[in-house]
């Protein structure tokens, strides 16, 4: 996901989520796009079986990351 996000994307984007924001509410979310791709790409990672613990049973060392 790219840092920056253009004046067209944002307008294509707000028009299909059928949102109608103002000049100020644009420009402010602008502003924070930076983060928020940053944390999607986090989100978009494939996770381990430990990543949900409690619905995993018979861990073997390697597992919790101890040496066998």
């Amino acid at each position: 996901m790219p840092a920056d996000i253009s004046d067209q994307t944002l307008d294509f984007l707000l028009a299909r989520a059928g949102l109608d924001l103002t000049p100020a509410q644009k420009a402010e979310l602008k502003s924070v796009y930076p983060g928020i791709a940053a944390m999607a790409e986090r989100v978009r990672k494939p996770r381990g079986i430990m990543a949900e613990p409690a619905h995993a049973y018979g861990f073997n060392p390697a597992d919790l990351g101890e040496d066998l």
